[in-house]
């Protein structure tokens, strides 16, 4: 880990909020409405579990999970737009914050500026932001859907770093997806912190790595 860090950027999804549990309550809401007629737990479950698939962590566009569910269960265009519509307009109600990322960034406060850059609508990240209460602690949000840029495009990275009003070598990102997060980050210039969401996962690039976000603590 380089040295002369003066600022912080996170991602907001599954790095200081838990989008999986937010999509697997969706998910059931979903599957609950859409299919009544499914009583069989079993068979429930196997819905669900595809439809968590296909979302694939929330990094491509809702359109793919819906549209296999609708080429696997026959459901007319109409109601595979409706159905991204209505996730897009509800799915931040589901918000569920990590228990220590609020203490964890308060701390951090103290010594570094903070921000946000993620990826998403402008709707749903204010949404969520505002439902994990963690909105007020950051002097930076940069979300895509308002920057018209989406990571791993270095220039919402650098949009970041100039609204901390720092020079990227000086910021630290941390984020959990490696494709968009920490590559972005890296050729930004910034340094990348990486949350590993699972522990079995490998990595041979020397990068930081945590499992929490309450090891930044530690870290920096």
């Amino acid at each position: 880990m380089r040295t002369g860090i003066k600022g912080i950027l996170f991602d907001l999804d599954n790095t200081l909020i838990d989008r999986q549990a937010a999509a697997d309550a969706k998910v059931r809401k979903l599957v609950a409405e859409l299919f009544p007629q499914v009583q069989d737990p079993v068979e429930f479950e196997n819905i669900v579990q595809k439809l968590l698939t296909w979302d694939e962590y929330g990094s491509i566009p809702k359109i793919h999970m819906y549209s296999m569910l609708a080429k696997e269960y026959g459901l007319s265009e109409e109601q595979r737009e409706a159905l991204c519509q209505d996730w897009g307009e509800t799915f931040g109600d589901y918000t569920v914050v990590f228990p220590q990322a609020r203490a964890v960034i308060e701390q951090l406060k103290k010594k570094y500026k903070v921000g946000i850059v993620t990826n998403g609508s402008s709707k749903m990240q204010r949404r969520k932001l505002e439902l994990c209460g963690l909105a007020d602690l950051f002097e930076v949000i940069v979300i895509s859907g308002e920057f018209q840029a989406h990571k791993p495009d270095v220039e919402i990275f650098l949009e970041g770093a100039r609204q901390l009003q720092l020079p990227p070598r000086e910021i630290a990102f941390v984020g959990d997806t490696f494709f968009t997060d920490i590559i972005g980050a890296y050729r930004a210039g910034m340094q990348p912190i990486w949350i590993f969401s699972n522990p079995g996962q490998q990595c041979q690039a020397d990068l930081p790595r945590i499992y929490r976000i309450e090891e930044l603590l530690d870290l920096l």
